[in-house]
């Protein structure tokens, strides 16, 4: 997980000058006296000299978001050996501000388990939260972005059969919350691309222990509504 971490590092650093790039150019600044009383020969070059393109800003600000993709959860206790959980995620946003938006997102990742010969174990953990997603440079043809959320978590396992026994479910509810980030690549005018890597923590009594922490790493697309 530390590579999809510097991974997400160098990304935000490729962003930072590529949305310094999409920054509109400032006007050309105001001419003394004597520069206005050039000939008319000579002021015919300069405007057209001036009437050469400027750069366009590629900034825009989506009133909403939706957002849906591919998750891959590494997740197990503290300190302990780790399990992979693929599944989704959706998420809506509402942008409050050009680099401020508040987030709801849920998420479902399953896995299936063979510990014992002849028996089965499939855990599977849904996640309901919501919270602040910042923006640092608003909306470009590159957007990186951080993101807080805070909710709930629901784990379940089907356990078994074991012959002779039969199958066991246990599930188990928790406070949960993730931080961290992602970028959007612009690929249209109201699509994006996204990848996103989080940090998490649950508490799922059942599971084994009191505490758990989860690596998530996901891809997806954006679609935009309105604009601000």
């Amino acid at each position: 997980m530390k590579k999809f971490a510097g991974l997400f590092v160098l990304l935000v650093l490729v962003a930072v000058p590529a949305v310094a790039q999409d920054a509109p150019s400032q006007g050309a600044p105001p001419q003394d006296s004597s520069s206005q009383s050039t000939s008319s020969s000579q002021t015919a070059p300069e405007a057209g000299q001036q009437s050469e393109k400027k750069p366009i800003s590629t900034r825009f600000t989506p009133e909403y978001e939706i957002s849906a993709g591919f998750d891959h959860r590494s997740f197990g206790p503290t300190g302990a050996s780790r399990v992979g959980m693929n599944g989704w995620y959706g998420s809506f946003d509402y942008n409050w501000k050009r680099w401020l938006g508040f987030e709801g997102e849920l998420q479902g990742v399953y896995t299936t388990q063979h510990p014992l010969q002849g028996g089965v174990e499939r855990p599977s953990i849904y996640t309901a939260m919501a919270g602040p997603q910042i923006f640092p440079f608003g909306h470009h043809k590159l957007s990186p972005f951080g993101h807080f959320l805070y909710g709930e978590g629901y784990y379940r396992e089907t356990i078994g059969p074991y012959s002779p026994f039969g199958s066991t479910v246990v599930t188990a509810f928790s406070q949960a919350w993730e931080a961290g980030g992602g970028l959007d690549y612009h690929i249209k005018p109201r699509w994006s691309i996204r990848g996103m890597f989080d940090y998490g923590s649950t508490h799922f009594s059942s599971s084994g222990t009191g505490g758990q922490s989860s690596y998530r790493l996901a891809v997806g697309m954006v679609h935009y509504f309105g604009e601000k």
